[in-house]
């Protein structure tokens, strides 16, 4: 089954609460993605800063489900991950999962949306963005 930016790249009928779900379902991969590399791997950077902005857009998003009354998504990403075999292959999931969030948010901003969502997916797009470029300065480094 399909979750997060995936099932929205295949979804040609979005409606305000469908882009609401894929925004929030594609968080929770984010947030737990990168939970699976910190145990696996440590404190290994950057993993830890990113956690932290996956916990805020989440946060910003249930805001959002809540002034539009719609029922907040149980987080089951947990079905959707694997465990990566090594720290590389974790950025570079991390590298993939960032692109594919960014092109999510950026077909988004193309709707007719509200003002408010507008500037959240617009903050997430961009957080995304710095994710990306940290995400790739450190497989660089490697």
């Amino acid at each position: 089954m399909l979750y997060g930016a995936k099932a929205a790249k295949s979804d040609n009928s979005l409606t305000l609460e469908k882009m609401l779900k894929y925004a929030i379902e594609d968080e929770y991969l984010a947030r737990q993605e990168y939970e699976i590399a910190i145990s696996q791997f440590g404190d290994e950077k950057p993993f830890p800063n990113i956690i932290n902005s996956e916990v805020n857009h989440i946060n910003w998003l249930k805001g959002l489900f809540e002034k539009y009354n719609f029922q907040i998504p149980v987080d089951e990403a947990h079905r959707h991950l694997d465990s990566p075999g090594n720290f590389i292959h974790s950025l570079d999931l991390g590298v993939e999962a960032e692109i594919e969030n960014i092109e999510m948010y950026e077909r988004f901003l193309l709707e007719e949306i509200p003002d408010d969502v507008r500037e959240v997916f617009t903050k997430l797009r961009d957080a995304s963005k710095g994710h990306l470029f940290v995400l790739k300065k450190r497989l660089e480094s490697m």
